[in-house]
């Protein structure tokens, strides 16, 4: 996130870190209920923004 200046798609994530879609998921809702990052929908997918 930090390479991307905290802004990347999230199919990304997952295809760098080889996490299942679900993994990914379930790890930004965790995140996104801290206020650590924001996910944005785009299209078919969404883009994860740093807060």
């Amino acid at each position: 996130m930090l390479d991307a200046d905290g802004v990347l798609p999230q199919s990304e994530i997952g295809d760098r870190t080889d996490l299942s879609k679900a993994t990914v998921s379930r790890t930004l809702d965790s995140l996104e209920a801290r206020d650590l990052v924001e996910r944005k929908r785009r299209g078919m997918g969404n883009i994860v923004l740093l807060t």
